[in-house]
């Protein structure tokens, strides 16, 4: 009985491309049928401005008043005493936040003025009024929002 002493070598190899594209396709496939939603929630018209500058802060609170005249603080609706509780204790917990103001179009003169003595009555100073771009300005998304 004769043994064989010999032992085979194959070069053996992995092709992994198929594998790589179907990860490719996946990707494509999660991105293309993804949808965004920028602002759900609360349906505003914001008014447009010139302005080129966009600000991202962290430390922010967002006060919305829509058509009818609901006051949102950060998507939940609240009445002005609750508004103003809920600043003041912001202020207490951090100078430093920023109020982003985000008013509908037709939304009165005089409650956005009230919603400004109420933030700074609240001792807070960092504001912003969001508005959208006017579509007539170069170089601007028609959906960025800024300040």
């Amino acid at each position: 009985m004769w043994l064989s002493t010999k032992r085979k070598s194959k070069n053996s190899s992995l092709d992994i491309t198929p594998l790589v594209d179907l990860v490719f396709l996946l990707i494509i496939f999660f991105l293309l049928s993804t949808t965004f939603n920028v602002s759900p929630g609360i349906r505003l018209d914001l008014p447009e401005a010139s302005s080129q500058k966009i600000h991202k802060e962290k430390k922010e609170i967002t006060v919305s008043v829509d058509q009818s005249g609901t006051i949102y603080m950060n998507k939940d609706p609240v009445d002005s005493q609750s508004l103003l509780s809920q600043l003041l204790t912001r202020a207490r917990e951090d100078r430093d936040t920023t109020v982003l103001i985000k008013g509908d179009r037709s939304t009165a003169y005089g409650q956005m003025v009230d919603i400004l003595g109420m933030v700074k009555q609240a001792g807070l100073h960092r504001i912003a009024i969001l508005t959208q771009r006017k579509k007539d300005q170069p170089n601007s998304p028609d959906s960025a929002e800024t300040r």
